[in-house]
């Protein structure tokens, strides 16, 4: 059963990561009307999830709203493609290698009553992969020096991990397993997206406002 869904896992990463490179690479339309599905269909998971509990209002501006809006407008920047695939790359190496170290190593739990899955390991291993993938993916498209995207791709990798915990202490708040089940293997698109949850809203503004400087 687990090399099953783990078949399924990476079979939907794949149909993921091809949908995503032919949308960037198709015109602004087709990423605006990507991301604008994306949004609503995680805004259906959200109100599915709380079962429309206003408490949750606000949370969802942060955890919908603002990643979505701050990922259309790292890409509307000059070299957006560039920067939003080294964002994306960034993230998805840091789950990729904290999922499958952190089962291959096991460990000590980070957050157990939050996240039982999460380990140290996991979240060092995803740190060390942020790294190379940032570093490889500034070296290709020449958009950060190699010791500034060195130092940015730990951040992410940690940033990523927290959005990673918000989400899940929010299902465990309202008592679900995933947000939903839109991607087989990896749940709802709010699981596969949660990663996103900060790095998207702090890299736009450190590409906007610090990243020049460098």
């Amino acid at each position: 059963m687990v090399g099953k869904n783990l078949l399924i896992r990476m079979l939907s990463s794949v149909l993921i990561f091809c949908v995503l490179i032919f949308s960037l690479y198709s015109g602004r339309m087709v990423v605006y009307t990507l991301f604008f599905s994306i949004a609503v269909i995680s805004a259906f998971e959200w109100g599915n999830m709380t079962a429309g509990k206003k408490v949750f209002y606000i949370p969802a501006f942060f955890i919908i709203i603002l990643p979505y809006a701050s990922l259309l407008y790292i890409y509307s920047l000059p070299h957006g493609t560039m920067l939003l695939l080294w964002l994306i790359f960034s993230v998805w190496s840091t789950d990729i290698a904290a999922y499958f170290i952190g089962k291959s190593i096991g460990g000590w739990k980070i957050l157990p009553g939050i996240s039982p899955n999460k380990t140290w390991s996991g979240l060092c291993g995803g740190i060390v992969f942020s790294m190379i993938t940032s570093v490889m993916m500034s070296i290709i498209f020449g958009i950060f020096s190699i010791s500034h995207s060195f130092i940015i791709g730990i951040i992410i990798a940690i940033i990523a991990q927290i959005g990673d915990f918000t989400e899940s202490f929010i299902k465990r708040l309202c008592n679900v397993k995933n947000s939903g089940s839109v991607i087989p293997g990896h749940g709802g698109m709010l699981d596969r997206m949660d990663g996103f949850i900060f790095t998207a809203p702090l890299t736009a503004y450190y590409i906007k406002g610090i990243a020049k400087f460098f």
